[in-house]
């Protein structure tokens, strides 16, 4: 009997509660894997051992003693698809429990047959999901003997074309991300519904990214519809997190690409304060600084601020971010700041005296731009 042993409690649990008498499944070597008597569990039923290796079709057991390991009550067998999987049994005087035995029986073979159905769904699904990844991530797999005829055993329509969206929760330092385990996985659930919400839609999850294949191509509305994704779970759930978007439905054969693409996107969308979502198309500067190897990163970030210490480079960038976000405004940027426009020029004079590159000059402007970019996306 292939169950796992918190369903196969689950189950005994339930049936106990509606005829208020012990219940015990065991298994064909006649061990009992789940009891309402716990401390019955793991042990050998001789009686259902027997029932099972003379093919009985149900036993009943007077007394305590009539067989080790055994209660008296009533043991019936439990058949799935014709095939006897274990024994279910009954604990208590004959009189009492017999009138339950083959309800009981019904509905344990119910129940069976539904986790084994959910069990080969689950199976699917992780095939698919590997088929998916696989996909995704190898630009040659698709030029692979076997990768039509497994979409087509698996039911994957590979000539559709399909937008890749890629989702990242967030979380703070400090978050019990346990404690919000309920809410994480409802608004997965959520995301699932939403997205995946007819034929040809997919969901897979490699390692903290939510990857989503759906058949939506208008951008506009695709756009529209994850910001408005957004919106819902920070207000229903209290999650933050974060959308990449490809740039466009590609062919079957192109998929990796636009799988890349959403993944610089969603990179972009990780680092970019106030941006929850990203689109592959608006990609500038992000689009070459994955590429570039974290040693240099930092290598040209002392380079721009040689001299400066950690908390001087920190202060610079976050006063560099909002000046150039105020598209070098000096009264704007004071007045986000909440400082006096003298302290503000100050402050840039002297960055300027430290480094050599003026924050306000066209030459200094490209070499701060890219040294913040580098900054917020070090390792």
């Amino acid at each position: 009997m292939n169950l796992s042993t918190n369903f196969a409690m689950q189950m005994v649990e339930e049936l106990s509660a509606i005829i208020n008498q012990h219940i015990n499944l065991i298994d064909n070597d006649g061990t009992i894997i789940a009891s309402t008597d716990k401390s019955r569990i793991g042990s050998c039923h001789m009686g259902a051992k027997r029932m099972i290796d003379d093919g009985l079709p149900y036993l009943i057991i007077e007394s305590d003693t009539e067989y080790t390991g055994s209660k008296k009550g009533v043991n019936l067998p439990i058949l799935v698809d014709e095939q006897i999987v274990g024994v279910i049994g009954i604990t208590g005087d004959r009189k009492d429990v017999e009138k339950y035995g083959e309800i009981i029986r019904k509905f344990t073979e119910m129940y069976i047959r539904d986790e084994n159905v959910k069990q080969l769904k689950q199976q699917e699904e992780k095939i698919r999901s590997r088929f998916l990844e696989n996909w995704l991530i190898n630009p040659n797999y698709v030029f692979e003997g076997n990768f039509h005829e497994t979409a087509l055993t698996l039911g994957v329509d590979i000539n559709i074309l399909r937008r890749i969206i890629l989702v990242n929760f967030i979380f703070n330092d400090g978050t019990d991300v346990k404690k919000d385990q309920k809410r994480l996985d409802e608004a997965t659930r959520y995301l699932r519904n939403t997205l995946c919400d007819h034929s040809g839609c997919y969901y897979l999850r490699i390692g903290t990214k939510l990857v989503f294949l759906i058949t939506e191509t208008d951008d506009d509305k695709l756009k529209d519809r994850c910001l408005k994704i957004i919106r819902n779970i920070q207000k229903n759930y209290q999650l933050d997190l974060r959308i990449g978007l490809d740039e466009q439905a590609l062919h079957y054969k192109q998929v990796h690409y636009a799988f890349l693409k959403a993944q610089k996107a969603l990179n972009s969308a990780l680092t970019v304060q106030h941006q929850s979502l990203v689109n592959y198309k608006d990609l500038n500067i992000e689009l070459f600084l994955y590429e570039i190897p974290q040693m240099i990163r930092q290598e040209f970030i002392d380079k721009v601020f040689k001299g400066m210490t950690d908390d001087e480079i920190k202060e610079a960038m976050r006063i560099l971010e909002v000046f150039y976000g105020h598209d070098a405004s000096i009264e704007k940027t004071a007045s986000h700041l909440f400082i006096h426009k003298n302290t503000l020029q100050y402050k840039l004079n002297k960055l300027y005296e430290l480094t050599g590159h003026n924050p306000r000059h066209c030459q200094g402007i490209p070499l701060y731009y890219l040294a913040m970019a580098f900054y917020k996306n070090r390792s």
